[in-house]
């Protein structure tokens, strides 16, 4: 009787190309390493990490709606021609141009690149300075209280810095029923970049993850700012009012 042959293993099998695999919320890679796929407050964008726009820099498409529209993006782009740029050639050719020293021509130094990371233990005391900048006064801010929130909600206490300067935060909280964002907040420097938006879609993305079906926030009715910014994000007002009182130690 023959030997039977041993079916190739799912190791020895060439990556899908077509397939998306997630890296973290908001972000996946295609099977094939060629493109990144990041959500952004507009929609989905591609880096495509083989084709170069006209300035020589990893091209990028979008935004799309979902994530289905996306894929049909990069099949397309898998069967189009590669964009051809004469750019560099054209720097290559052209004579060093002769530069004048003087006290304005100084190069400023680029700024750091904005990241957003998890709470860590220390952050308290910087947020709860960013927190008083924009007017939020809560009990639950402490250190303990803080600490205690990330571990009920792992993942949902975020922090952007820039350096070593935090200037951005936002808490996403799920008791089970209900979804809760808090303490949206950016320092003056990052008004209007869309931190705060970027921050938001974190949140939801994680909630949505753990079940969350809805999302609610608090915004004081004095604070018109705050409710333009989430309605824009299509957070309707509610007819309902908020009750509460603080418990005794």
């Amino acid at each position: 009787m023959a030997p039977r042959t041993a079916k190739p293993t799912s190791a020895s099998e060439p990556p899908d190309p077509t397939r998306l695999r997630r890296e973290s919320a908001g972000r996946y890679q295609s099977g094939d390493g060629r493109f990144s796929v990041e959500q952004a407050s507009g929609g989905w964008m591609v880096v495509d990490n083989e084709q170069a726009n006209e300035l020589g820099l990893p091209l990028v498409r979008g935004p799309f709606g979902t994530l289905d529209e996306t894929r049909a993006a990069m099949a397309a782009a898998r069967r189009g021609p590669a964009p051809i740029s004469s750019i560099a050639e054209r720097l290559a050719a052209r004579p060093p141009a002769r530069r004048r020293t003087t006290a304005s021509s100084k190069t400023r130094p680029e700024p750091p690149p904005r990241l957003v990371r998890e709470f860590r233990t220390g952050d308290g005391g910087v947020l709860r300075g960013l927190w008083q900048q924009v007017g939020f006064h809560s009990i639950g801010d402490d250190d303990a209280s803080l600490r205690r929130f990330a571990q009920r909600n792992p993942g949902m206490l975020l922090v952007a810095t820039r350096g070593t300067d935090v200037v951005g935060s936002a808490m996403g909280g799920w008791d089970g029923r209900r979804g809760w964002i808090y303490h949206v907040a950016t320092a003056p420097s990052e008004r209007r970049t869309g931190l705060a938006t970027d921050l938001v879609h974190r949140i939801e993305e994680r909630l949505r993850a753990v079940g969350c079906q809805k999302v609610n926030v608090i915004v004081h009715d004095e604070n018109e700012d705050g409710a333009a910014f989430w309605e824009a994000l299509g957070y309707g007002r509610t007819t309902a009012h908020q009750h509460g009182r603080e418990l005794d130690a």
